[in-house]
C-alpha cells in the first residue's frame, strides 16, 4: 500500500500544477494572463482556435474532478496505513517491555584478612552510598571535619532622617 500511496501522490501533484496552469491560461474578462503571455487583445485568432474558452473550461473541471478523487483517496489509504501502523505498535512494545531476567553470580571468593563490601545498585539521582572503613590502618592523613560557614550578619539598617 505504501507505493501506491507514493504514485498517488506524485499524480496528485502533477494534477496539481496542471490545474494550476490551466487557470492561469484562462482568459479573464480584463485579458489577465493569458494576454501578457502573447493573447490577442480579445480577438479569436489564439492557439486553440475561436472556441478556447470552451476547451478551458471543459479541462478545468476534468482537472479539479481528478484533483478532488485523488485527495479523498490518498486521505482514505493515509487513514489505513495509520490504523495500521497503531496495530502494529503495541506488538513491538510488548516485545520490548518484556521483563528481562539476569542470571545471579555467586559473590567472588575473598582471600583470608580482606573484607568484601557489596553495595546495592542505586538509582542515578540517589547519591552513592559510603563504604564502610576497613580494619586496617590507614596511611593517609585523616580528614578534619569542616565546620559549616556562619551566614553573614545583615547590614545595620540607616537611621531615619530627623524631620526640619
Amino acid at each position: 500500500m505504501g507505493v501506491a500511496f507514493t504514485l498517488l501522490t506524485i499524480l496528485f501533484l502533477v494534477v496539481s500544477v496542471c490545474l494550476v496552469l490551466i487557470i492561469l491560461v484562462q482568459r479573464p474578462q480584463g485579458g489577465g494572463l493569458a494576454q501578457a503571455f502573447g493573447g490577442g487583445g480579445g480577438g479569436t485568432d489564439t492557439a486553440f482556435g475561436g472556441r478556447t474558452g470552451d476547451a478551458l473550461t471543459y479541462a478545468t473541471v476534468t482537472a479539479f474532478g481528478l484533483y478532488l478523487a485523488l485527495a479523498i483517496s490518498l486521505n482514505i489509504i493515509d487513514l489505513k496505513l495509520q490504523k495500521g501502523s497503531k496495530e502494529e505498535k503495541p506488538a513491538a512494545n510488548q516485545a520490548a517491555t518484556a521483563p528481562v531476567s539476569i542470571p545471579a553470580t555467586p559473590a567472588p571468593a575473598t582471600e583470608p584478612g580482606t573484607t568484601s563490601v557489596t553495595v546495592p545498585l542505586a538509582p542515578a539521582a540517589a547519591p552513592a552510598p559510603v563504604a564502610p572503613a576497613s580494619a586496617a590502618p590507614s596511611t593517609a592523613a585523616p580528614v578534619a571535619p569542616v565546620a559549616p560557614v556562619a551566614p553573614a550578619a545583615p547590614a545595620p539598617a540607616a537611621p531615619a532622617p530627623s524631620a526640619p
